[in-house]
């Protein structure tokens, strides 16, 4: 008789393979030295970004400024023309704003009969009249001059090359010396006024490279120079600085002035005061060695 094998039990779960019978596809020890991988990376990352805030401290707290001219008359008088427009560009020497002649035209003549006069007199004085003659008639030279000078002056013209702001006033009203008409701003020379953090100032010198991006267009770099630092914080011109005499006090970081004098205006981006922008200043250039000499 033959005997019979025992029977081959089918295995569990129709032969399928449970995770239980698989091997870790990674160890432990495997698994340590991926995560102390990730860490030395994250540590190298933030090393890497502290080097370049440290050595390219940055703003966005930063604006464009120009110097803005108040157009002032210097006398009084009838407004007659206003030959310029709101937000027009006017080269220097330009009519800006005329004023009724005809009161100075009056004076100045007046001026010129009385100085005829006094010289007459003066050819003919004699002994101790002549000195008193001759001074008469120098008064009346000052007195042409002045008239001539307020002539001229009813004639507004531009001091510099800009653009007009608002334009409020029109023909028929009363200029009155010593009172601005409207602003003019001086497109000739632009600067970046950013307020960087007091922690950024020991490596902020004049002279350093500064880039500097608008936010009207932040594809667009412009290049400038540190201009100069200021000595007192942004809060410290303010109309009413912060009291800190009080219990309620808190430390805040503050913030001090930069100006940035942009080297080259972009002709293809026009430039207004109090756009925003930021600022990047590299504090390896020249400027760091410079002012350390």
């Amino acid at each position: 008789m033959q005997e019979r094998l025992p029977e081959k039990k089918p295995p569990a779960n129709g032969g399928q393979i449970t995770s239980s019978d698989k091997q870790p596809l990674l160890s432990k020890r495997g698994m340590s030295l991926v995560g102390g991988v990730c860490v030395l990376a994250a540590i190298a990352a933030g090393y890497a970004y502290w080097q370049h805030e440290t050595l390219y401290p940055s703003t966005d707290n930063a604006q464009v400024e120009a110097n803005i001219i108040q157009i002032t008359p210097l006398v009084t008088g009838l407004i007659m023309d206003v030959k310029v427009k709101e937000f027009s560009t006017v080269q220097q020497g330009d009519i800006l704003v005329e004023l009724n002649q005809a009161p100075f035209r009056a004076t100045l003549k007046r001026a010129e009969i009385r100085r005829d006069i006094a010289k007459q007199q003066a050819a003919q004085a004699t002994g101790a009249q002549a000195a008193a003659a001759k001074g008469n008639a120098e008064e009346a030279d000052i007195a042409v001059a002045e008239a001539n000078a307020g002539l001229s002056h009813a004639t507004i013209k531009a001091p510099v090359d800009g653009t007009v702001g608002k334009v409020r006033i029109q023909p028929g009203e009363v200029a009155k010396a010593g009172v601005p008409l409207f602003p003019l701003v001086d497109t000739s020379t632009w600067w970046v006024d950013a307020n960087f953090k007091e922690t950024d100032l020991a490596r902020i010198k004049p002279g350093q490279t500064a880039s500097v991006w608008l936010d009207s267009n932040p594809s667009k770099k412009l290049t400038g120079k540190v201009e100069a630092v200021s000595r007192a914080s942004a809060s410290a011109f303010s109309l009413m600085p912060s009291e800190n005499a009080t219990g309620s006090w808190v430390k805040v970081v503050q913030r001090f002035p930069v100006r940035i004098a942009l080297t080259v205006e972009p002709d293809d981006l026009p430039l207004g005061v109090g756009a925003s922008a930021s600022v990047t200043i590299d504090t390896t250039s020249d400027g760091a060695g410079s002012a350390a000499k």
